[in-house]
């Protein structure tokens, strides 16, 4: 974002061929710019924010098919979760991880493909997308993957008290309790992120046209809105810490700590476990399974706190930047790198499917199962249900015949003593 009083800068942009961007930009406020009477008012100029060039073929191209495949996984994912009954506490989690991560990546991609790869608009936004534009790439893809990332760490310190303590956890993480926080976290997100969609007065701001010089369009403006009391820019800057706080520092602290708790306790747990010298079998497997679903919690943090501590770095430096007005030399530069930030967190959506299916044998048979020919299912499944009648039928022949040893024990017994 750049203060609408002070937009003379030269561009220097070595992708700029593949975009086909216009790399000199030299805009006063007194001269082209007009009906910008707000000195801290914010021209949305896209080749400012994204001087580079290669964040719009992120945006517009890369996107979209990464967004597709994320979606097509996720969708996998919760089918097979469903289908086979696949559906613990860890596993509600991870379904409702599945739902916000294949919808928050919806609404941002439908418009970055729409401006960047079909309208190809690399220059201003214009003033009756201004809404549109904000809502769909700023406010609603962060209810979802705030939510997202809320319901990973309640689902950490849910798997750590399993661990650490499973005669509480049936009390402490019950499904209902985890149906009720699920909803706490959404309810949580929305209203985090509530408060963008009122803190921008949208107006129209004259520019030179992007095709003609000569001519003239209306690009769209933020700024302050009549409500806001204090300066746009230190309204930002208190957002921006309260976020950084209540967004970043907080939870990925939460995060870190149970991270280190859990992989202690799992630790202890396998301890007692080899120590012990009898176990039931199907105890034994059940076992198995929680710890598959621990280390694959144990996993999923890791990716989590892998994109999102380099985001808390950003954050904190953005803060700097707005509360005490520390040089970083070009600003647009700390906007590039929440580009690549934010693609590398749609490119790390993907990673719980994959971490599923590495740790789950049961997973990776019910996609197999979903490929399967409907007839080979149907045969699969006849044999198994006439395996067990077999071994039913086995068990009660034998327990005939353990009957029939036992009456004619008797009757010989019965036979001597009255001899």
């Amino acid at each position: 974002m750049q203060n609408a009083t002070g937009l003379n800068r030269t561009f220097d942009d070595p992708v700029s061929n593949s975009v086909n961007l216009d790399t000199t930009l030299n805009l006063t406020a007194g001269n082209n710019i007009t009906n910008s009477t707000d000195s801290e008012a914010i021209v949305v100029d896209f080749r400012q924010f994204y001087k580079y060039g290669f964040e719009f073929i992120l945006y517009g191209y890369f996107m979209p098919v990464w967004a597709s495949m994320s979606i097509i996984m996720y969708a996998l994912m919760i089918t097979v979760f469903i289908r086979y009954g696949m559906t613990s506490k860890t596993h509600i989690c991870l379904i409702a991880i599945a739902v916000c991560d294949s919808v928050s990546p919806i609404a941002p991609t439908s418009i970055w493909v729409y401006f960047f790869a079909i309208k190809k608009y690399f220059y201003y936004l214009p003033f009756e997308w201004c809404k549109i534009y904000h809502y769909t790439t700023e406010v609603i893809p962060q209810f979802f993957t705030y939510t997202s990332y809320f319901i990973t760490i309640m689902m950490t310190v849910q798997r750590y008290i399993m661990v650490a303590y499973p005669f509480r956890a049936d009390k402490l993480c019950s499904k209902t309790v985890v149906y009720i926080m699920i909803v706490l976290c959404f309810l949580t997100s929305v209203s985090i992120r509530l408060v963008h969609v009122f803190h921008y007065k949208y107006s129209e701001t004259t520019v030179p046209g992007i095709d003609n010089a000569n001519t003239t369009m209306q690009a769209c403006t933020y700024s302050r809105p009549d409500w806001m009391p204090i300066s746009f820019y230190k309204y930002l800057g208190f957002l921006m810490t309260a976020q950084t706080i209540i967004v970043g520092v907080i939870p990925c602290t939460v995060l870190v700590v149970s991270e280190l708790l859990m992989i202690k306790a799992i630790n202890v747990r396998s301890a007692k476990r080899e120590a012990m010298t009898s176990k039931a079998k199907g105890q034994s497997q059940n076992d198995k399974n929680e710890r598959r679903l621990t280390m694959a919690t144990i996993f999923i943090t890791a990716v989590t706190l892998f994109y999102m501590v380099p985001v808390v770095i950003i954050q904190v430096i953005d803060v700097l930047v707005l509360m005490f007005d520390v040089d970083i030399r070009d600003y647009n530069n700390l906007r590039t790198a929440i580009v690549v930030l934010n693609v590398l967190y749609w490119m790390c959506i993907p990673s719980n499917f994959l971490i599923t299916c590495c740790l789950s044998r049961e997973f990776r048979c019910g996609i197999r199962n979903l490929f399967i020919k409907p007839e080979t299912v149907h045969n699969t499944i006849i044999s198994i249900v006439s395996l067990a009648k077999t071994q039913e039928s086995v068990c009660n022949s034998e327990t005939t015949e353990s009957v029939n040893c036992n009456n004619t024990e008797t009757v010989m017994d019965e036979q001597k003593t009255s001899m």
